[in-house]
């Protein structure tokens, strides 16, 4: 690495910021959000400093892509107090490459050993869109323990004003569902100008448990593509297996950048 100091520079980049998507969870926060630019903030922050830490404090943050299209499976970033690096995993597994993190334009605005990391991500640079609205990012404080602290996803990459985007059939008119009832629903992709199947389009839905005074869980992950002749997509969550509660419904497109949330209620089914 060039310069090990930038481990200790804080970039002011509060102003300019898209709606944040904030994540509580045990212990700490995560907060992304999308700045000017196209880039994607990230900022880790701990409640506490590890007393005498036994391992090396490593971050580890996980995003996985899956985007056949742009043809990036996932990356991984590790920071710790001497070193930094990238390795992003293509959909040719044998192409897996470690880059460091200038060759990415990848900054470390925050780091404070075992407590803060806050990154700048572009979204586009030497990998085209190497993050993108409707990603899974994971952290990992490798000195407190192996699985995520938390999962959460990135969130659209404009600002959701007022009540946010208006529903365009993405997610379902009915937000009440007793559990065992499927969760399904089907719109179009098509170009409004052509009436054709819009090229490249595709889906990222995601079912979150919302839990009060905790960190929301992701609980299903789906990624769909149109059908090739009508456009049409379509999907379907199980709820046999999930505990009655609140859920979050997301819904990004691509490549318009639109996405639509819904609120559902998990109830109980009646004898």
């Amino acid at each position: 690495m060039r310069r090990a100091a930038v481990f200790f520079v804080v970039l002011a980049v509060a102003s300019g910021l898209a709606k944040a998507e904030a994540t509580r969870f045990a212990g700490g926060v995560v907060d992304l959000s999308w700045v000017e630019g196209g880039a994607l903030s990230i900022r880790i922050a701990l409640d506490s400093v590890p007393q005498s830490p036994s391992k090396t404090l490593t971050w580890v943050v996980t995003v996985s892509a899956l985007r056949f299209k742009d043809g990036v499976h996932s990356w991984q970033l590790h920071v710790n107090p001497t070193n930094a690096s990238l390795v992003v995993v293509p959909n040719d597994f044998l192409m897996t490459q470690r880059f460091t993190l200038p060759q990415l334009h990848v900054e470390v605005t925050e780091f404070e050993p075992g407590r803060t990391l806050s990154l700048l991500i572009p979204r586009s640079g030497l990998i085209p869109e190497l993050v993108v609205p409707g990603d899974r990012v994971q952290v990992h404080a490798l000195w407190i323990q192996q699985e995520p602290l938390v999962e959460t996803i990135v969130p659209s990459s404009s600002p959701t004003g007022g009540g946010g985007d208006a529903s365009t059939g993405r997610v379902p008119v009915q937000t009440v569902y007793a559990v065992g009832s499927p969760i399904q629903q089907a719109f179009s992709l098509k170009d409004e100008s052509t009436g054709k199947p819009l090229d490249g389009a595709s889906a990222r839905i995601a079912l979150v448990r919302v839990d009060a005074g905790a960190a929301d869980g992701l609980v299903d992950y789906l990624y769909e593509e149109p059908d090739p002749e009508s456009g049409l997509v379509s999907y379907e969550f199980d709820t046999a297996s999930l505990a009655p509660g609140t859920y979050d419904l997301i819904v990004w497109v691509g490549p318009l950048g639109a996405v639509e949330r819904e609120r559902i209620e998990l109830v109980e089914a009646t004898p």
